[in-house]
Order: C-alpha cells, then sequence, then structure tokens
C-alpha cells in the first residue's frame, strides 16, 4: 500500500466497483432490501423505500407534523420490514420522556393524548392494560435482540457520533435507525461559533458514520419563519409551497441529505386555496413536498397526507381537489404530464383551455 492509500484512504476504481457490484448482487438476492415507511409514494419516490445508509430530513412549521412523521416512520418499521432486523436509536432533544411516552401509548391505543392523560375523566382501565401490554410487547423485542434506546439530554456531535458507535456495537453491529429531533437542540461544541456551524459539523460528521456503519439517519429540524410572512399566504399562489433555502441550516442539510422533504399544512396558516393548482385544503391536510430526492424518482413532488391526530400518525390518501380561479374543477390530465407524473407547477391560469 502506498503513502497516499494510508494517508488518505486512496481506493482503486476496480475496488469501488467491485464493491458496488457487491452491494447490487444483494440487493438482487434481497439479502439487502431498503427501509419501507408507512406511505407507499415515499419509498416510490425513494428507492423502495430509505435505503441503509442515507440521510433523509423532515423540515417543518410547528404543528405541521414533523416529530409525528418521524416516529410513525420508527413505530411501524418492525412492522413494515418483519425479514430485517435492525435497532433504533432516537436524539430526542425536544421532548420530555413522559411527553414522548404518552405519545407512544396514545398512538398504539388509537386515543387522544388528553384522553391518555386524563384531562376530562380518569383513563378507562381496558385502555391502561393495553398500554401496559404494550410494555411487555417491548420487553419481549428486547429480549430478542431488537433494542430502542433513547436520548433525552442534548448532546454535541462528537458525543452524538461517540454514543451511536457505542449502541451499534452493544446493538450486535445491527442496522440501526438513528432518529434526531430537532436539529436546532444539538448542543454546541466550545469551538463552535453558531447554530449553522454546528449544522454543517454534524451534518459532516454523519456523512462521515453512515458510510463506516450500516445505519439510516432520519434528522427532524424547523423550516425558517418566512414561511409565515403574509407574502407566503397569497391564495393561490407558487409562494405557498417551501423550498430549500426555507429549510433551517438548508446548505448544510440539503448537501448531507439523499432526501429533503418539507411538511406544510396549510388549514393552519388560514390558506384554504393552497398552490398554484389552488388545491381545496382541510384542517387534516398535509403536503409532504420533496425537495431532494438523489436516487430516486425526481418527477414525484408530492405526497399527499392526511394527520390523524387520535392515532399519532400521518396517512397517505389520494391527489387532493384542485380547482379552477372560477371555483370549477381542473382535469387531472391538465395537472399532469402524459405519463401521469407531476408536471413543474405553473402559475393558476397558465394550463387552462
Amino acid at each position: 500500500m502506498g503513502v497516499a492509500e494510508e494517508k488518505y484512504g486512496c481506493r482503486s476504481y476496480v475496488s469501488v466497483l467491485e464493491e458496488g457490484l457487491t452491494y447490487i448482487e444483494k440487493r438482487m438476492t434481497g439479502e439487502i432490501k431498503s427501509l419501507k415507511t408507512p406511505w407507499p409514494g415515499f419509498n416510490e419516490a425513494g428507492v423502495g423505500g430509505l435505503e441503509w445508509g442515507s440521510m433523509l430530513t423532515i423540515g417543518a412549521r410547528p404543528g405541521a407534523g414533523k416529530t409525528m412523521i418521524a416516529s410513525q416512520i420508527i413505530r411501524e418499521a418492525h412492522r413494515l420490514n418483519p425479514d430485517q432486523k435492525f435497532n433504533i436509536v432516537e436524539f430526542q432533544f425536544e421532548m420530555g420522556a413522559k411527553q414522548y411516552a404518552a405519545r407512544q401509548f396514545a398512538a398504539e391505543v388509537a386515543e387522544d393524548y388528553g384522553v391518555i392523560l386524563s384531562t376530562k375523566k380518569a383513563l378507562d382501565n381496558f385502555i391502561y392494560e393495553r398500554a401496559k401490554q404494550y410494555i411487555q410487547e417491548t420487553k419481549f423485542l428486547f429480549s430478542k435482540g431488537i433494542n430502542r434506546d433513547m436520548f433525552p439530554l442534548s448532546l454535541n456531535h462528537k458525543e452524538m457520533e461517540d454514543a451511536i458507535k457505542i449502541k451499534y456495537m452493544d446493538g450486535g453491529r445491527k442496522p440501526m435507525i438513528v432518529t434526531i429531533d430537532h436539529s436546532w437542540l444539538i448542543k454546541k461544541t466550545t469551538s463552535e461559533k453558531d447554530k449553522f456551524e454546528v449544522l454543517y459539523d454534524v451534518t459532516e460528521m454523519l456523512m462521515r458514520l453512515k458510510n463506516e456503519i450500516p445505519i439510516t439517519v432520519i434528522m427532524v429540524t424547523q423550516l425558517n419563519r418566512s414561511m409565515d410572512d403574509s407574502s407566503r399566504k397569497t391564495p393561490g399562489s407558487i409562494a405557498n409551497y417551501p423550498t430549500s433555502s426555507d429549510i433551517f441550516g438548508g446548505d448544510a442539510l440539503m448537501q448531507g441529505s439523499d432526501m429533503v422533504v418539507a411538511l406544510s399544512r396549510p388549514f393552519k396558516s388560514d390558506i384554504r386555496s393552497y398552490g398554484p393548482y389552488a388545491y381545496e385544503v382541510n384542517k387534516e391536510d398535509v403536503f409532504m413536498h420533496l425537495l431532494k430526492v438523489r436516487n430516486g424518482d425526481e418527477q414525484k413532488s408530492i405526497v399527499f397526507l392526511k394527520m390523524d391526530g387520535k392515532n399519532q400518525r400521518m396517512v397517505e390518501v389520494p391527489e387532493f381537489t384542485a380547482t379552477r380561479p372560477d371555483g370549477t374543477y381542473l382535469r387531472y390530465s391538465q395537472r399532469t404530464g402524459s405519463n401521469g407524473t407531476r408536471t413543474v407547477p405553473a402559475p393558476i391560469g397558465s394550463e387552462l383551455d
């Protein structure tokens, strides 16, 4: 081995191709699969889901469901991927353990958060026993070597890297889903000057780490407050749609992520006619905008979701109804290309007969 190889990790092109072919073969035989998520449209946009060794960033304003999305992915991960063995590590910096657990119980027993916490009346014994059963089910998974761990204290990027490596070794070197909720709350090191430098450092660390060990990273972050400007709330405007510049720390996260999605819940911003196609929106409607898809279907730009607060989950639904400026419906063919994929949005009226 030469000095360059030893010092900088240089590899021959042949060895890179051979490693790639081995990966292709393992995908071909089913030895390696992507991680399926609860939303077929999102899986289709990716590589049959999330590739191991990839990073997904989820951005949204408060109340749009970003934590719910991340939580649903990991809560349903083993059910949707029964033939894969993996562990889960959560960096849950935003929510206390008691509150986070109460949300998990609410989702598991299909009751509202307020019901679980006896807001109006004492929790029914049957529901309480079901929550206890969920703990036993989780203990059973743990006994089978399927771990799910949570770090509730804010850590810096160096501490996070160390924690991930320790959990990877302690968990039997299985693949891991790593969630970070959320980016703003990652602790600074003494040398970091601001939150943007923190994000560059943590993104660089995750990019390096996901090439060393089989992890899939789910990063939760905020959208900038500019999304709340009155200019972004004009009904039926392209300005309603979030863009990469709206992602907090967008440059770092866009560069380091394989997929970037932004969630929008227009009703919460008092927008009833959303985007250039004037989608009619209700309280539960959530738009998942695919801002970056590195290795998947770049033609798909929106996944349409309904928020099911009672079950703490998002449900994928068919495309929402879109209308003309005069209130009449747009034909589906007017909003899509000839092959059924979404076209680049144009101003309202530009595609009308």
